[in-house]
């Protein structure tokens, strides 16, 4: 379990290094350009990659937080996160930092963009955009001349939606596992709430709500929402893990994170007179 998603990925970047296909890997089903992000690590030794794997998330952690970030690390979801090496956290708490540049960098994980993108999207100006679709452009360009037929090897190794959805930690956890029923549902709801991901005013909203509603999730997805973690967040945190009775291959109720978020930022606004609701204020 330890290091088992960042051996996938470092493995993933050394077959990019030696011009080979990480889709020959087993398990391996991310997008191309996830292994890309993983060349440089991949030319260190593993331990070595890891541990700064793990310093760099810990360090925009501190960067983003600060001295909330103690929070964040009490958290089940973050602390997952680091102890398996996946890449959920990491990408949230940079993208927004290098933006609109980082953006591209929601093309290595989808559900992460899912939730993190729309709120930056719509506040991008004309030389936003340019500089956003410049980066997509620059990595997607790196990715086909690397390997030109990455797009179709990624969709054929794809399990599918049903196959995620036996792991979902967000509200499609409370939807019954039989047959194809979640996935639909989630997938449908998923489409239906991504306007609102656009149109809240706050960052945490969005974010938030997204998270929710997110169609892929895992029990260290809800890490995306680091940012806003305190000590209800991290008590909410272990709550989920203990009524599955730790079957973390189960899935969890992580949504109560979530949930726990949007009710203490409310209580917020409504104290400091933040504007909340839809369409975001123009700066």
């Amino acid at each position: 379990m330890w290091m088992y998603d960042f051996h996938l990925f470092y493995e993933a970047g050394r077959a990019v290094l030696m011009g080979q296909s990480p889709y020959a890997i087993s398990e391996f089903i991310s997008p191309y350009p996830l292994a890309v992000l993983f060349t440089p690590l991949a030319a260190l030794p593993e331990m070595l990659a890891y541990a700064l794997f793990v310093a760099l998330s810990l360090f925009f952690l501190w960067k983003v937080m600060g001295r909330r970030a103690g929070w964040a690390l009490l958290s089940f979801p973050v602390l997952f996160t680091l102890f398996v090496g996946q890449i959920d956290l990491l990408l949230a708490l940079v993208i927004p930092l290098g933006a609109p540049w980082t953006l591209a960098l929601g093309l290595a994980k989808p559900q992460v963009g899912f939730v993190v993108l729309p709120w930056l999207l719509v506040r991008l100006d004309k030389k936003g955009w340019i500089k956003a679709i410049a980066g997509g452009a620059v990595l997607l360009a790196i990715c086909f001349i690397l390997r030109p037929g990455w797009l179709f090897e990624w969709l054929q190794s794809q399990p599918g939606l049903v196959y995620y959805q036996t792991r979902a930690s967000n509200l499609n956890w409370l939807v019954p596992n039989e047959g194809s029923l979640r996935a639909t549902f989630s997938l449908a709801l998923a489409l239906l709430v991504l306007a609102a991901g656009f149109l809240l005013c706050q960052k945490c909203d969005s974010w938030t709500v997204l998270q929710l509603f997110q169609p892929l999730s895992n029990i260290y997805s809800v890490s995306v929402l680091a940012e806003w973690f305190g000590p209800l967040e991290v008590v909410l945190s272990w709550a989920a893990v203990v009524l599955v009775g730790g079957n973390i291959h189960g899935g969890m109720p992580m949504f109560l994170v979530a949930l726990g978020i949007l009710a203490r930022q409310h209580w917020g606004y409504a104290r400091q007179r933040i504007p909340a609701g839809l369409f975001p204020p123009k700066s």
